[in-house]
């Protein structure tokens, strides 16, 4: 490749890059083009350590961005199992990053894993929320799936103990009736949302009744204290959904992007009154949706002086199969999706998206896979990927 320059304006400043130093997907089609970093996180035998799975990615008050994902030391299964929830740093947009450091796990045998973080904006502490103990399908009245959460106050260096919040969400110390009979629930893996006014929350996926493999309800956990209480939303948003990411929309509404266990489109479902109560969920014709985990984000809103309202939202593209990680945009508030680049061409599975002060868009995706019943080795690649939101809406992916 020619080491070419190219310049071009971005909210009013000059960028010039050097192409020698932009990665290119080579295992991509040529639709791809060039972002500005491709770095790999985490391996398959990293640290000892046989798979890594669960990415969810944040930008910190100080603009670093921060990683954190699964460690899954034996087998490539979720809990019960070895498990550590560990995080990498990155203050120079993705060029570099930190060692490996560990949040929970370290020294013991309790599994914990599929990690949601946030940035509390208020305080500028990030929150990691992540399960612990036993399996979402073996929790059981006296062996719970436990729900904890860690606290950084130095943009992710350092993390407190797992501070145990399961009594104040369901189990039988739970001081409300209905969710003392839950016999197991999660954090949904990924980010975390806080709203405009403060409030923390995130979506749970909620097993309500006995049945292994059984329907999964979706109900909103927040906290008004900047996550030291926490409570529970009043009904479901979905009576059969897995995990779930929100977003709040410019008039207050939040919407709940709901994985589709029957495969096809994804759901969305709606609350007006901040995650208490929520209406009757529906299909979203725009995206398709394999039965997995993905990730929705405000790019930006006309109430920050925005030009625009854009939301985006990273899925595999593929109504069956968990392959090509594409993004798309919506500049209506989440009624439509007429944008769509993909990122990743091949196996590729859950992904974490965030902004960046520069006001480029970082993701980190899983590509590989685990379904014995493709071809392949199980197994998959954390890649963290950076790119425009210009390259994001172009149509022109010439060099």
């Amino acid at each position: 490749m020619r080491n070419k320059i190219i310049v071009y304006a971005k909210f009013g400043l000059i960028f010039c890059i050097s192409l020698i130093s932009i990665v290119s997907i080579a295992s991509n089609s040529d639709s791809q083009s060039l972002l500005l970093e491709r770095t790999l996180l985490f391996d398959m035998g990293d640290g000892g350590s046989r798979f890594y799975r669960i990415p969810a990615i944040v930008t910190a008050a100080d603009g670093s961005l921060v990683v954190v994902a699964d460690r899954r030391w034996d087998r490539i299964n979720d809990l019960p199992s070895h498990i550590d929830v560990v995080a990498r740093r990155s203050e120079d947009n993705g060029k570099t990053w930190s060692d490996v450091i560990t949040i929970a796990g370290n020294d013991t045998d309790i599994g914990y894993g599929d990690p949601a973080i946030v940035l509390d904006k208020n305080t500028g502490s990030l929150l990691c929320i992540f399960a612990s103990g036993n399996g979402l399908w073996q929790s059981n009245e006296e062996d719970l799936m436990r729900i904890k959460i860690s606290r950084s106050v130095d943009n992710g260096k350092i993390w407190s103990p797992p501070a145990d919040i399961t009594d104040q969400i369901y189990g039988k110390n739970c001081q409300d009736e209905r969710r003392r009979h839950w016999y197991g629930a999660f954090a949904a893996s990924g980010r975390a949302l806080q709203l405009r006014d403060g409030r923390i929350m995130f979506a749970m996926a909620v097993r309500t009744t006995p049945d292994w493999g059984g329907s999964l309800n979706n109900y909103v956990c927040y906290s008004d204290d900047g996550g030291v209480t926490w409570d529970v939303s009043t009904n479901a948003a979905d009576l059969d959904g897995d995990e779930a990411k929100l977003i709040e929309l410019n008039d207050g509404t939040i919407l709940m992007s709901i994985r589709n266990r029957e495969k096809g489109k994804r759901k969305f479902c709606l609350s007006k009154d901040r995650g208490e109560t929520w209406g009757k969920s529906y299909l979203q014709q725009d995206i398709q949706d394999p039965a997995c985990n993905g990730d929705i984000i405000r790019y930006s809103s006309i109430i920050d002086g925005a030009a625009k309202n854009i939301l985006l939202h990273s899925i595999p593209d593929d109504a069956s199969i968990r392959k090509n990680v594409s993004i798309l945009v919506s500049f209506d508030e989440g009624k439509s999706w007429p944008v769509k680049r993909m990122l990743c061409s091949g196996l590729s599975a859950y992904s974490s998206m965030t902004v960046l002060s520069d006001g480029t868009i970082g993701v980190v995706v899983e590509e590989g896979k685990w379904d014995d019943a493709l071809p392949g080795d199980d197994g998959f690649k954390l890649w963290f990927m950076r790119f425009t939101y210009d390259w994001l809406i172009s149509s022109d992916t010439s060099e």
